[in-house]
């Protein structure tokens, strides 16, 4: 097994790993560390079924579901499909999730990783844009940094705020997802570091605060984390498993490919954990 940078700011890839096999303790906890590391692993050449897929993702902690039940594969419903044709547009095409965003955190616990491995393919784009949290936090101006200190910021599956579309959901899906607060800055559990936790798809706004306060806040510090040198983008190959850790990060899907090719993915995400 190999592991190689992919980018100065976040990222590396993984080569010489067949999931499909048994993984040994040395692998598994290099996989671990490498992670905690670079924040976002690319597992090239993977062809996993999706049982195979969450016997894979368990390398790394116990499964969750996706809250719409539409989304599961019915065999394995600890692996969702994310693709471009979404189930409830009957067929309409669109590219789900092209606002930055971090998975889960409408959840009181939201999911600590997510897997998403590559099945169908454009000819050309569809990428996943990433943004590493901890570097944001760290270059945020000290002025920011004590004003933002202590607040928390309330997420909804749906907020006034969402610029994304999101699937409906069912009654049950909406008691599942009531709105809730987590902090601003947010420290990882296992790296003992800080990161900027925000979800600009989410977040409806500052708890106590009115509105248009909080949205002065909440525009400034998304003008300062949307800055390129925060950023990498991973351009896929076919059979790339990506897990990136929720906590201390961001993504987009890239609308940059023609819509009417297919682009289908699979996905699943770890236990969540509250935020602290």
């Amino acid at each position: 097994m190999k592991i190689e940078p992919l980018s100065d700011i976040l990222g590396a890839a993984v080569s010489g790993l067949d999931l499909t096999n048994a993984v040994d303790n040395d692998d598994a906890a290099a996989l671990h560390e490498a992670l905690k590391e670079h924040l976002v692993l690319c597992i090239r050449g993977q062809q996993l079924a999706p049982p195979a897929f969450a016997k894979a993702a368990r390398l790394f902690g116990p499964l969750k579901k996706f809250i719409t039940r539409r989304d599961r594969i019915d065999s394995t419903p600890e692996v969702s499909i994310v693709s471009n044709r979404p189930p409830s547009l009957e067929g309409k095409p669109l590219v789900q999730a092209k606002y930055w965003h971090t998975d889960d955190s409408y959840l009181a616990k939201p999911a600590t990783l997510t897997l998403l491995h590559a099945k169908i393919l454009p000819k050309t784009g569809g990428n996943t844009d990433f943004i590493n949290c901890y570097s944001v936090l760290h270059d945020l101006p000290n002025t920011m940094k004590e004003r933002i200190k202590g607040l928390r910021a309330v997420h909804k599956y749906r907020s006034r705020r969402n610029k994304s579309w999101v699937a409906k959901r069912s009654p049950e899906e909406e008691a599942e997802t009531p709105p809730v607060d987590h902090p601003l800055i947010r420290t990882h559990p296992e790296s003992g570091r800080q990161s900027l936790y925000i979800n600009p798809n989410r977040i409806d706004h500052i708890l106590g605060w009115s509105e248009a306060d909080s949205d002065e806040l909440l525009d400034e510090l998304y003008d300062f984390a949307f800055q390129p040198q925060f950023q990498y983008r991973h351009s896929y190959k076919a059979g790339d498993l990506i897990i990136w850790d929720n906590r201390c990060t961001m993504h987009r899907a890239n609308a940059d490919y023609d819509i009417n090719q297919l682009r289908v993915m699979h996905r699943t995400f770890l236990e969540g954990e509250v935020p602290v």
